[in-house]
């Protein structure tokens, strides 16, 4: 189905920076875009690009962290907190200046030419996009109907009524990541399943794992960096990794003429290897993470503080991305979410996200074209012209009302069986000098159903139920690590019964946590979201790569 070219092709232009050596002084240097330290006149250079999504690494009374994810560098050892090693920049010395070499890559993917046939992309919902040309047609990440993350997510959109027929009729369907709001399976459940699934060969297998145990009889992993030819049309596509240790990905492809790259939610992807494209498709309005809206060591002006923070951050490091690409066309998707139940009311209302237009500005400069998927759902190109269409006669689809998704999700995770709940805890296997603390509680985090105390520092794990659990005589115990977790029942039983991924029950706004002392639990996070679930749930290969957590450090600082 799928012919392997070879590699990608890349491109490679030498750019240099050049720094009067005069100005570097014996010790740590902090520039504006590198971190240098000078120790007998050796030079050990840092670029500040942060490894884990690309932040800035800032440097503060004698810190030098990534305030997005609270990535900690050391210059003196050239490593990171969690034993990930930066590389050194290479120099010459040259007219006194330290001259640093860097690399610019460019992709370049290869074209079958045909006679000037068009190529049409039509929005169907969020990341569901479908790209029909007259010899194939493929979708990518449909999510049409139904909620995503424990009831947390909700299409901001109908969907168009005739999604399925489109999607049933496609040559394969690409899957990024198995993130629910990618890899739906409500939605898959309708689809036919001898359609091929085209996935990320990635490491743990987890995107191909999860669609063949939704019955799809043909799954394709396909490799990185790869050039494959679909049968005999003009279509070549690579699948790109995200720029980090997430098991993530976006899609490169060209046919005929047209190139496009979907980065759907990927982190610097293909680690900023950029290629020049027709049209780059990303995701664009934040707000996908419970925190802090979820954590309760920070009062409401504290949060709308971080989040306006990182939603610049977001909007800053996208419009980077695309000076870099400067395509023809900029398509924002894959962000198409609502926090709509009314029991997540005040989450809406303090998770404020990022609009289209608000990359209007930054697309005049480059000079590209905004394309709006709101206002026109289906882009037809031909040569060098754009042909917009909105596909208003098609109704959008009937699908279930929110309450009766709820009311079913209730229903089906209402018994807590405690037995289960204890055993859960103690074949987990997880050691840390930590205390976690968890209520089974409402919709609204007030009535509690049951209290546990799990004790994860000792040889063996030790779990019992508790009458009550009281913030402030937590916050007064010495000695362990305290977490607690008020986590919506059915959410939570949910998880643990089928043993999902915990950072779900932070993404969808189905927890409240407290923190004593205020700091990440990497390790808790990482064992129940990677370790402990099953192999269709992996999100990341390595524990240094789960970081949900943001800088206290820098946090601090803001409020």
């Amino acid at each position: 189905m799928f012919n392997l070219l070879g590699n990608i092709n890349y491109s490679i232009k030498k750019k240099y920076s050049r720094i009067d050596i005069t100005e570097i002084k014996e010790g740590l240097n902090c520039l504006d875009d590198y971190i240098i330290l000078k120790k007998n006149n050796q030079f050990d250079a840092y670029d500040r690009l942060c490894n884990h999504q690309g932040g800035k690494i800032i440097s503060k009374e004698n810190s030098h962290i990534c305030p997005l994810h609270g990535w900690k560098f050391f210059p003196e050892t050239g490593k990171y907190e969690n034993n990930i090693s930066k590389q050194k920049k290479k120099y010459v010395i040259k007219d006194n200046k330290i001259i640093l070499e860097n690399f610019k890559y460019v992709p370049k993917i290869t074209k079958i030419n045909d006679v000037d046939k068009n190529l049409s992309i039509r929005f169907f919902n969020h990341a569901f996009l479908q790209v029909t040309h007259k010899n194939f047609s493929f979708a990518t990440d449909p999510w049409a109907i139904g909620p995503a993350f424990n009831t947390g997510w909700w299409l901001k959109y109908k969907t168009k009524s005739d999604w399925l027929e489109k999607l049933n009729k496609c040559s394969f369907i690409y899957l990024s990541h198995n993130h629910p709001d990618h890899l739906h399976p409500l939605t898959l459940s309708k689809v036919n399943k001898d359609i091929p699934i085209v996935v990320p060969n990635f490491k743990t297998d987890s995107t191909g794992i999860y669609a063949e145990t939704l019955g799809f009889k043909n799954v394709i992993r396909l490799d990185f960096n790869k050039e494959y030819r679909y049968l005999n049309s003009n279509l070549v596509l690579s699948i790109l990794k995200s720029g980090d240790f997430r098991e993530d990905s976006g899609i490169y492809f060209s046919a005929g003429k047209f190139e496009g790259l979907f980065d759907v939610d990927s982190n610097m992807i293909n680690f900023l290897k950029l290629p020049k494209v027709t049209l780059f498709a990303s995701s664009f309005a934040g707000g996908a993470s419970g925190y802090p809206m979820m954590f309760e060591n920070y009062h409401k002006d504290e949060k709308l503080k971080i989040i306006h923070r990182n939603r610049k951050f977001l909007a800053t490091r996208k419009k980077i991305i695309l000076k870099q690409i400067k395509p023809r066309y900029y398509m924002p998707y894959a962000s198409f979410f609502e926090e709509k139940l009314n029991r997540d009311k005040n989450v809406k209302k303090i998770n404020k996200k990022i609009s289209i237009n608000d990359y209007s500005d930054i697309c005049k400069k480059i000079k590209t074209e905004l394309l709006n998927v709101i206002e026109n759902d289906e882009y037809i190109f031909k040569s060098d012209i754009c042909i917009k269409k909105n596909n208003i006669k098609k109704e959008f689809s009937n699908d279930l009302k929110k309450e009766q998704y709820l009311n079913f999700y209730k229903k089906n995770y209402s018994k807590v069986d405690e037995e289960y709940i204890k055993d859960y805890f103690l074949k987990s296997q997880f050691n840390d000098n930590l205390l976690l603390y968890i209520s089974l509680s409402d919709d609204n985090f007030k009535k509690i159903y049951a209290n546990f105390l799990i004790d994860f520092s000792m040889k063996e794990i030790s779990f019992k139920k508790i009458a009550e659990i009281n913030n402030e005589k937590l916050k007064l115990l010495n000695g362990k690590r305290k977490l607690y977790i008020n986590c919506r029942k059915e959410s939570f039983l949910d998880t643990i019964y089928n043993k999902q991924p915990w950072e779900d029950l932070l993404i969808g706004f189905q927890s409240k946590i407290t923190r004593f002392p205020n700091i990440y639990n990497l390790k808790f996070w990482y064992h129940f979201t990677n370790i402990y679930i099953t192999k269709k749930n992996v999100r990341s290969f390595t524990e240094c790569q789960n970081c949900e957590k943001i800088s206290q450090y820098f946090d601090k600082l803001i409020t």
